[in-house]
């Protein structure tokens, strides 16, 4: 196989050392957009609070909320396992995680629902306590 005349292989390298040093000399937080998609995060959080603020859905449907939750505010939900002990008790651990913020549940249940639902109950349950704390709502 031969070189290819319009790209060189030291041209390769050059650009090859020039992107690794922009990789890593890269820092977020000194980016002027940060600051704004941090804002935009927070406004996000504050304006999909009312899903919380139901707790009688919360309750009823907490997998649901959650989910809504996390659409409105560009987080992800995401079920990290679901298994059964020795004992025939589901466990499952949901994270919720965006830039701002990482809140992780369990739950155990007698049913993989019953679990799931446990798991984003308590997701839900620490983002409401934040989100008085920090909005004061």
């Amino acid at each position: 196989m031969s070189e290819r005349r319009d790209r060189p292989l030291s041209a390769l390298r050059d650009v090859k050392r020039q992107q690794d040093s922009i990789i890593k000399d890269f820092d977020p937080s000194k980016s002027e957009n940060f600051a704004r998609q941090q804002q935009s995060l927070k406004d996000r959080h504050r304006a999909a609070f009312s899903l919380l603020s139901d707790t009688v859905r919360c309750e009823s449907s907490p997998l649901e909320v959650l989910n809504m939750y996390a659409a409105k505010t560009k987080a992800v939900a995401k079920t990290e396992y679901i298994e059964a002990g020795s004992d025939k008790i589901f466990r499952c651990k949901i994270s919720f995680s965006n830039l701002l913020l990482t809140i992780e549940g369990k739950g155990e249940g007698n049913t993989k629902k019953q679990s799931q639902h446990q798991a984003a109950a308590s997701i839900l349950i620490q983002m409401r306590e934040r989100g008085r704390k920090e909005y004061g709502l």
